[in-house]
């Protein structure tokens, strides 16, 4: 039985996952960049069941579950119900009287002097060494912090914090540091042993390492269950008798049940094209709702458990009218896929993450709402699998049980 995921960032990843490990064979549709990639590492402090198995999962992830206390690299602490493993936690350490270090380093978008300003009483900016070569001053912050995944340069830079800590004369509850604590794992924790002092970073913009850091560990679990991933953008979804075929740039993928977690606005599941943006000499030939899904298929649009309204306007709906702060409950913040609470579409065809309508647009959501799809999937997907299809063909990537890939048009292979 195959099981296709549309989308490989935080709902498409744990629902590879869960569908993997309740026995189904798995092909990722991964689309390049979303907004996973871009996260902060941030979980957000909402209402959400947190189960053994979505705690372990989120572990799995790189990424600590429980109530956090955060600084950004502008200094104020948001409180948060997790965080990516590389991220300073506050809450434990604030426990006792802080004296928190805020090392000092010449780097666009930190200043030291100022996150010990605002973030107030318990921090003091710290004197250490952190760059060792001189194109590191203006790098991005995820190639510094890949730097730091050598043993040998993490060693470095525990010698200079100790040498900073010494010279200051005060011994600090912890060290904060700019966002370079490694890119392919979480560096935070090893740092930490080194220099005999809990470490980690700040909060810094969107595309950092924090989200890299999380695709690399999804990577390592993918590769850990089988499951198989193929590179390109699903164009549509399409049912055939029982089963479903992917269009994936110019090929197909067959598929006994499917998950869409192609994300929300910022991930490119969902699009904003109004009727005005119609090309047209003058007026746009006909209204249409202002959102639209990335995905063609049966993935009915709705807000407040209704379909999409057709605007009465040719001009569509006012955009100050789609979000906050114009509109008290903006459509931009509910529109998705009409969908149960397990993500099902129909029989076989899931949505789960930013696609959900009505649901939370949060990390947590994402990862909750990905593994319940996806294990709803492979039981839909092993009641239409036969004896004779359990061994399954080499897939697209060369391991064994992936979804076969046929030339567009032509038949749809079965998995």
């Amino acid at each position: 039985m195959t099981v296709v995921v549309v989308g490989a960032g935080v709902a498409g990843t744990a629902a590879a996952l869960g569908a993997a490990r309740a026995g189904a064979r798995v092909t990722v549709v991964d689309g390049g960049s979303g907004a996973s990639t871009l996260w902060t590492g941030k979980v957000d402090y909402v209402p959400i069941e947190v189960t053994p198995e979505l705690g372990a999962l989120a572990s799995e992830l790189g990424v600590v579950l429980g109530r956090s206390i955060l600084v950004t690299t502008n200094g104020y602490p948001p409180a948060a119900f997790g965080h990516e493993a590389s991220l300073l936690d506050l809450h434990a350490v604030l426990a006792k009287k802080p004296a928190i270090g805020v090392v000092r380093c010449p780097r666009p978008g930190w200043n030291a002097d100022g996150i010990e300003r605002s973030a107030g009483e318990g921090f003091f900016a710290l004197d250490a060494t952190v760059l060792r070569h001189a194109d590191e001053r203006l790098m991005a912050d995820a190639e510094l912090a890949e730097r730091h995944d050598d043993d040998a340069r993490l060693g470095w830079l525990a010698e200079r914090l100790r040498e900073g800590i010494a010279r200051s004369g005060i011994t600090p509850t912890g060290l904060l540091l700019p966002p370079l604590l490694g890119l392919r794992q979480s560096r935070a924790a090893d740092l930490a042993k080194l220099v005999g002092v809990p470490c980690g970073e700040a909060m810094g913009l969107p595309g950092g390492p924090c989200g890299l850091r999380v695709e690399a560990a999804r990577d390592r679990s993918f590769a850990a269950a089988g499951v198989s991933v193929v590179r390109g953008r699903a164009r549509g979804v399409v049912r055939e008798g029982t089963r479903w075929r992917v269009d994936v740039d110019g090929e197909t993928l067959a598929a006994a049940a499917v998950v869409v977690a192609a994300g929300g606005l910022v991930g490119g599941g969902l699009a904003y094209q109004p009727s005005e943006a119609m090309e047209a000499a003058a007026l746009p030939t006909e209204p249409r709702p202002p959102f639209a899904c990335s995905v063609g298929g049966p993935l009915p649009l709705g807000a407040h458990g209704e379909p999409l309204d057709v605007p009465g306007s040719l001009f569509g709906v006012p955009p100050e009218q789609l979000a906050w702060p114009l509109a008290r409950d903006p459509l931009m913040e509910r529109v998705g896929v009409l969908a149960a609470e397990d993500g099902r579409v129909e029989k076989g065809l899931y949505v789960a993450g930013e696609l959900v309508a009505d649901r939370p647009r949060t990390w947590l959501h994402a990862l909750s709402s990905g593994m319940r799809a996806g294990a709803a999937a492979a039981r839909d997907a092993e009641g239409l699998t036969s004896p004779a299809e359990s061994t399954g063909p080499t897939g697209p990537t060369g391991s064994p049980g992936s979804a076969r890939l046929a030339p567009a048009g032509a038949p749809a292979s079965r998995p």
